[in-house]
């Protein structure tokens, strides 16, 4: 009874200590910003800020972002509007990934599942635009390898798609009022998030799991490069590129270099995913096509065009997991204390 009463003891020691020193943070960082400026919505932590004070601040700017977009936007840029409000709740999953930990498991997956929800109201308009766009690229890149007009009928099926998904979001108000209730919702949560830890003990368990994740992914995606193993190791990239973003303060100019070449990487695996998904498509709506030949044709370009993709990815990924997650965490934590000392 005895050593629990003088365990407690130094547990309630201990947190007024770390009080007292987020508190001291906290007034620290006031006094380098002011609300509303740039640095209140940067998607980064600052030098000097308090972990939590920085992640509820980082996830504050993401939902501002995602409501100020979707508020009174112009019907004729709703598509836009959509589009950056379904990369901010992206951005902010990732954060709330990489502060898992310090949040806490139940904070962590209410917060996750709903902003997850939440983005995938808006998906059908995104969705249809993204396979027109790759359509584009691709016959942009493929020049005379495809028939010419061969893949007119698809075109014209992709675009009534995105027509009807876009004017069924324009004409039912209620879908996008309840997003932006939700986004509001989430955003009044964000002051009721509290940590059990700070500095760099309360992201260190997120990264490295982000990190061992996407390298895990990536040997599933080497050795079977089916379409589910390289869209999985995507999404573990994007959270890696996310939370070299939010450190950058910890290297600036040597995060800024790695999280360009985790962007790069995430770009080479959402091009392959989106023309993952386009070969889908085509397969399935053979009535799209005045012959098999041109159907055929556009498969067979989309899949040189994967290979390809597929080999640069893997070329990049292997250099960028390189080291095993003890070490790259640790190479990030001695960046995180230079930069708060």
């Amino acid at each position: 009874m005895a050593k629990t009463q003088a365990r407690g003891k130094e547990v309630a020691a201990a947190a007024t200590v770390a009080g007292a020193a987020a508190v001291g943070g906290k007034v620290a960082w006031d006094k380098l910003s002011s609300p509303g400026d740039e640095a209140e919505q940067a998607y980064r932590l600052h030098a000097g800020e308090p972990t939590p004070e920085g992640l509820r601040r980082i996830a504050r700017g993401q939902l501002d972002r995602a409501q100020g977009g979707l508020k009174g936007v112009p019907r004729r840029k709703l598509a836009g509007a959509v589009h950056d409000t379904r990369k901010s709740l992206k951005r902010l999953r990732a954060a709330v990934r990489l502060g898992r930990d310090g949040l806490g498991e139940s904070t962590y997956k209410r917060e996750n599942r709903a902003l997850r929800d939440t983005g995938r109201r808006l998906a059908g308009v995104r969705d249809s635009s993204v396979l027109i766009e790759t359509l584009d690229d691709l016959e942009q890149a493929a020049g005379r390898e495809l028939p010419g007009g061969g893949t007119d009928g698809l075109r014209k099926q992709l675009e009534a798609e995105r027509k009807d998904a876009l004017r069924s979001l324009k004409e039912d108000d209620v879908v996008i009022d309840a997003v932006v209730d939700e986004l509001e919702s989430a955003r009044t949560r964000t002051a009721t998030w509290t940590f059990d830890t700070d500095g760099f003990t309360a992201l260190e368990p997120g990264l490295r799991r982000i990190y061992r994740r996407g390298r895990k992914a990536m040997n599933a995606a080497a050795e079977e490069p089916s379409t589910e193993n390289l869209h999985e190791w995507r999404k573990r990239v994007k959270d890696l590129w996310h939370a070299e973003q939010i450190l950058r303060a910890t290297s600036p100019k040597k995060m800024k270099k790695r999280a360009k070449r985790t962007h790069r990487l995430s770009d080479l695996l959402g091009d392959d995913h989106d023309l993952a998904e386009l070969r889908s498509y085509a397969a399935g709506h053979g009535r799209c096509f005045d012959d098999r030949a041109a159907q055929a044709a556009l498969v067979a370009v989309i899949d040189r065009r994967r290979k390809d993709l597929q080999s640069k990815a893997l070329s990049l990924g292997g250099k960028l997991y390189r080291r095993s997650p003890k070490r790259f965490v640790g190479s990030i934590e001695r960046g995180f204390d230079n930069s708060t000392a």
